[in-house]
């Protein structure tokens, strides 16, 4: 056998030059990780959100300061855990200290409101009894007869032009002195604004000028610190919210008073027609007894 069929029948030989390389393997590295999660974070966010709110609600916020202590362990627990996120739990600490200061803050203030409350009511009470005006001064105590009892209820309004004195929190705030009010103020009312809308149907505007003299020890603001409504013949309640016109030189208009500080101011309220004369008019504010007054004098 010649050289060349010896050459063409013997089989390649491997590993040499006219192999290709195999190809190069890519590396493999480690598998990703999951982000990394802290629940103690979450739930020290969530529990402290859920205290700030229950702290500005009366009864529930003596409550809601143990929920915010509860925020506060967790979320100490959530920055002490090593690898784990730190920003859920520092805010979840952030919103359990101030609903917990808050709590603290609002508790004492609703429990003196409410004390003061109690106190007034006793006081109101104790004044009946002996013949004075329910704890309230009258300027002038001889206007009510002591045998037709506590004087500025519902059944026993105070005069038109009667002052009484209101309190908060057991001290003095108020002298309030109703004037003679307008009970058809429909004229009045369209001539002071044009954009005033007419009172609704059965309904008439009435007028009512209000003086106030502060008589607290800081400041007070009439329009904030009062309410005023109507409450007519048949037992229905009605506010100046009811109703969006502008009457002349109304209470809003008063600025802040301080000790001894008067100033007047007209209230305008939508009333029913029907026997408007014998309703009453009600003057009321934060943790006092309502005061009633004659519709007319």
């Amino acid at each position: 056998m010649s050289d060349s069929q010896q050459t063409l029948s013997s089989p390649p030989e491997f590993g040499g030059s006219n192999v290709p390389p195999a190809p190069p393997v890519p590396p493999v590295g480690p598998a990703p990780l999951a982000p990394a999660k802290n629940t103690f974070g979450l739930v020290s966010l969530i529990v402290g959100a859920v205290a700030f709110v229950g702290a500005f609600i009366p009864i529930i916020n003596y409550v809601s300061g143990f929920a915010a202590i509860a925020g506060l362990v967790f979320g100490i627990i959530a920055v002490t855990r090593k690898g784990k996120p730190k920003g859920l739990a520092k805010g979840g600490i952030a919103a359990s200290a101030v609903a917990l200061l808050l709590s603290i803050v609002l508790a004492i203030v609703y429990t003196i409101g409410f004390v003061a409350a109690v106190n007034d009511a006793q006081h109101v009470k104790a004044g009946a009894s002996s013949g004075d005006s329910s704890g309230n001064s009258l300027t002038d105590p001889t206007e009510v007869p002591s045998n037709e009892g506590e004087v500025g209820t519902r059944t026993n309004p105070a005069p038109i032009g009667t002052t009484i004195a209101t309190t908060a929190n057991g001290e003095p705030e108020y002298e309030i002195t109703l004037g003679a009010p307008t009970l058809n103020a429909d004229a009045i009312v369209a001539a002071e604004n044009q954009f005033n809308d007419a009172a609704p149907a059965g309904m008439q505007y009435a007028m009512l000028p209000i003086t106030v003299t502060y008589q607290g020890t800081k400041t007070g603001t009439p329009w904030m610190d009062l309410d005023v409504s109507f409450v007519s013949a048949a037992g229905t309640t009605h506010s100046e919210m009811d109703s969006s016109v502008v009457g002349p030189a109304p209470l809003s208009d008063i600025n802040e008073l301080y000790p001894a500080g008067t100033a007047t101011g007209n209230v305008v309220i939508a009333i029913p027609t029907a026997d408007a004369a014998t309703g009453t008019w009600v003057i009321s504010q934060s943790f006092s007894d309502e005061k009633f007054y004659s519709a007319a004098q």
